[in-house]
């Protein structure tokens, strides 16, 4: 009999393959992958974010699906790895920010594999950390169900602030800077 992290890890296989339908997501789409990441690769990543969740142990309320837990964690792992609390929770902000506003995707995968968005989608790096892959998750669970305040001001845009002021940002309001981050919104 598979244990809790078993029939996830499977769920999330069935599902990137597009074999079994979305069981009461938060706005997920029916697959996992976009056009620019090597799904075995993904589907490797999920199943150690999974062992994750199962280790932090923590209930999540029905409406909340484990798969969109464990996609935002990897865009929370990525993107804030070397940060705090504070910083994995601000990346996980203005991903979910996104996910409300009808400017981007309308699922929780097409903002995080939206082409030209997250770095990591185009070249993922290897799982290395451990505990900061457990506090991703945590993050990303809290996140998801409400209980986390963003601190962001409802930014739809961050960049590492050791790049100081990109072109990109020209005409964006900058709201915040939280960790090694800058955020904006427009």
């Amino acid at each position: 009999m598979l244990g809790r992290g078993g029939f996830i890890a499977a769920t999330i296989l069935l599902s990137a393959f597009g074999i079994l339908a979305d069981v009461a997501p938060v706005r997920a789409s029916s697959t996992v992958a976009g056009p620019y990441y090597d799904t075995k690769v993904l589907n490797a990543e999920l199943v150690k974010a999974s062992d994750a969740l199962d280790q932090i142990a923590i209930d999540l309320p029905e409406e909340v699906s484990v798969r969109d837990v464990l996609l935002l964690a990897l865009n929370v792992y990525y993107e804030a790895r070397g940060e705090g609390v504070s910083g994995k929770a601000a990346v996980a902000h203005v991903t979910l920010n996104r996910l409300k506003d009808g400017r981007w995707p309308a699922t929780l995968t097409g903002v995080i594999f939206q082409p030209g968005q997250f770095s990591w989608t185009r070249k993922p790096g290897k799982i290395e950390d451990p505990e900061a892959l457990k506090a991703s998750v945590m993050v990303a669970a809290k996140a998801l169900m409400g209980t986390l305040r963003d601190r962001t001001g409802g930014a739809l845009y961050f960049h590492a602030a050791r790049l100081g002021d990109p072109d990109w940002t020209q005409g964006l309001t900058r709201v915040a800077q939280i960790g090694a981050h800058t955020f904006y919104a427009d």
